[in-house]
């Protein structure tokens, strides 16, 4: 976005956050290389790091994005498309992060629980008996069960919170209130000549 241009407001709690971004034209929203119609255009990275930045300022639990632009570049249709689109966009970025975190921790605790089960049996291998083979064995999956424990709980409480504000920008997004605002063409003042 060239001449794109945002102000925020911060409301009391529980209200709308308001954020407002002059646009020049719709294509200001959307991906410079990206030709397709407005339904399946990407949305610009300016454009989504931006918001992210602005969403990411002062918290609040509702968002209202306010577009500005030129009466003359009003088009209430494309509108519409583009503030499904917005939304769209966000839902299916918010549950896709959503899987991820959930897959990472499924896969976090599988690991922790084989770490551990390895663990308690190298215990009971080492109390009850006493083989040359065994002790061999136990030094080798000693430290593997040690290894799957630790790297599951690391997926658990570190990789998996590490997505949760991202799930939380996407879902407030996704249900943000979405309008456009149009305003009158300003025209140049004449130049009053002295007599």
């Amino acid at each position: 976005m060239n001449e794109m241009e945002t102000i925020t407001n911060q409301p009391p709690a529980g209200e709308y956050r308001e954020i407002s971004i002059w646009l020049d034209k719709y294509d200001d929203l959307f991906s410079e290389f990206d030709e397709s119609g407005f339904q399946e255009r990407t949305l610009s990275d300016n454009f989504l790091s931006e918001v992210r930045k602005l969403v990411h300022e002062v918290p609040a639990a509702k968002i209202e994005l306010k577009f500005n632009l030129m009466q003359d570049q009003n088009n209430p249709e494309i509108e519409n498309v583009i503030i499904k689109n917005i939304h769209d966009f966000f839902t299916e970025k918010a549950w896709s992060v959503k899987k991820e975190m959930n897959e990472i921790l499924r896969n976090g605790i599988i690991l922790s629980a084989a770490g551990f089960l390895l663990i308690i049996f190298l215990i009971v291998v080492q109390h009850n008996f006493h083989f040359t083979i065994l002790k061999g064995m136990e030094m080798m999956l000693d430290p593997l069960g040690w290894f799957l424990t630790w790297n599951g709980l690391d997926m658990i409480f570190v990789q998996a919170k590490k997505e949760q504000p991202t799930v939380e920008f996407n879902l407030k997004m996704a249900n943000a209130k979405l309008t456009f605002l149009s305003f009158g063409i300003v025209m140049p003042m004449e130049e009053t000549t002295e007599i």
